[in-house]
């Protein structure tokens, strides 16, 4: 199947409790060499920070690294005066700062700055979709995504409650890590496949969301955190339902789906998604980089 400049195709299901995994392997595209976000935070080159004076829906990166720094929408930031999420894919150039658009995930918590530092997770994919499918209209000053705040918190206060997780902070962070530690032995066994550069996931026979990659260092990264995200939104029990033909149709509609394309917040070009699907994603010299895609929510 043709994805974008892509040729993909769907592999085989791995469940995880009422989640279906679904591989995507396909061509590999020559893009410029980048680091993703946790292996630039583990080497210590990308330092991320409040802006002066701090605003809920933006913070400052800095990539010290010779080479871009790729950070993916739904990506969590902990620390600063409140965790964040990424509200867009960003490609930060190297030895440059960057102001980049966020969302807060911790709604009771203002202050009491911590360092601030990358996660090893990402947002559900019910809180990402929600998210892109209410983002600002695109400005000349490409950085203001900002999404429908309440609505997120909206939406990590649902978290909270559907597994009975109370945080002091209202932080999405606490409910992730409690279920995480309740669902370990199941996202251990989720390992990438030859040749894997994307995901799809699915509940019972109905899509809950994609993402797709240049490469497939890049999905091995990302992978056990999308996944881990995704398990937020569904049940304990596995639905043994197939999927594969909600999957290809849903594929259809994001490859037939509205496409803004604009300046991107960093390098490359930022690509939104309408219609049929709420998605975000980045292109550099006109090949895909990430592309995130969900069913536009309720």
């Amino acid at each position: 199947m043709q994805l974008f400049d892509m040729d993909v195709t769907i592999g085989d299901k791995v469940e995880v409790g009422g989640l279906g995994v679904f591989p995507l392997t396909g061509t590999v595209v020559d893009t410029p060499p980048y680091l993703t976000g946790p292996e630039a935070f583990e080497r210590g080159l990308l330092k991320v920070g409040e802006l002066d004076p701090p605003q809920v829906p933006f913070l400052v990166v800095t990539n010290l690294a010779d080479v871009p720094v790729l950070l993916v929408e739904g990506e969590m930031l902990v620390g600063g005066d409140q965790n964040r999420t990424m509200n867009v894919t960003v490609l930060c150039p190297p030895q440059a700062g960057l102001v980049v658009p966020v969302s807060c995930v911790e709604a009771g918590r203002w202050g009491a700055r911590r360092q601030m530092s990358g996660s090893s997770r990402l947002a559900p994919g019910s809180l990402r979709a929600a998210k892109i499918a209410n983002l600002e209209p695109r400005s000349p000053d490409a950085r203001s995504r900002r999404s429908d705040q309440s609505r997120v918190w909206q939406e990590v206060d649902r978290q909270s409650v559907s597994h009975a997780v109370q945080s002091e902070t209202s932080a999405l962070d606490d409910v992730q890590h409690e279920l995480e530690g309740r669902m370990a032995a199941e996202l251990d066994r989720i390992e990438p496949v030859d040749g894997q550069i994307g995901v799809v996931c699915t509940i019972g026979d109905q899509v809950v969301g994609l993402d797709l990659f240049d490469r497939p260092e890049t999905l091995t990264r990302y992978l056990r955190a999308i996944v881990a995200g995704h398990v937020l939104d569904a049940p304990v029990e596995a639905a043994s339902a197939d999927g594969l033909r909600a999957i290809q149709l849903f594929l259809a509609r994001v490859g037939a789906a509205e496409c803004d394309r604009g300046r991107g917040v960093g390098l490359g070009d930022e690509l939104l998604l309408g219609g049929a699907v709420a998605g975000i994603g980045l292109s550099v010299e006109d090949h895909l980089v990430h592309l995130a895609a969900f069913p536009v929510p309720a």
